[in-house]
């Protein structure tokens, strides 16, 4: 897409979200062209919410911050769900496995329940 005279809310929102991220890691704009190839200049405009990007875009911003293309269009500020999910970007990989303990453990049938012993049917 072009550039445009006035800033894409979507596109100003997701720049913004990458901005942050960036600078969260310490990232400069030059470091952040690098590692994507894309020039700094269009990156200042990405951030900036003056051209939308595609998905390959995308992909290169988020894989050049190590991170996932999804991580980049949460926003946590606007949803729990999504704040949840941005804590856990930050989890160590031993903090995620428990967590997913947990979840799967309370998602079963017998979550807070007494098992029946071994050979009983239930009916």
């Amino acid at each position: 897409m072009g550039r445009r005279h006035e800033p894409d809310p979507f596109a100003l929102k997701l720049g913004h979200r990458i901005r942050d991220l960036r600078l969260a890691q310490g990232m400069s704009l030059e470091h952040l062209r690098r590692k994507t190839g894309i020039v700094a200049s269009h990156l200042s405009l990405i951030e900036r919410g003056y051209v939308t990007i595609n998905i390959g875009t995308l992909d290169r911003i988020a894989r050049a911050l190590g991170l996932t293309p999804m991580f980049l269009v949460l926003f946590p500020e606007e949803s729990e769900l999504e704040a949840v999910v941005e804590h856990m970007g930050s989890m160590s990989a031993e903090e995620l496995a428990q967590l997913r303990e947990q979840v799967s453990a309370s998602r079963s049938p017998w979550a807070g329940k007494p098992r029946p012993p071994r050979g009983t049917r239930r009916t």
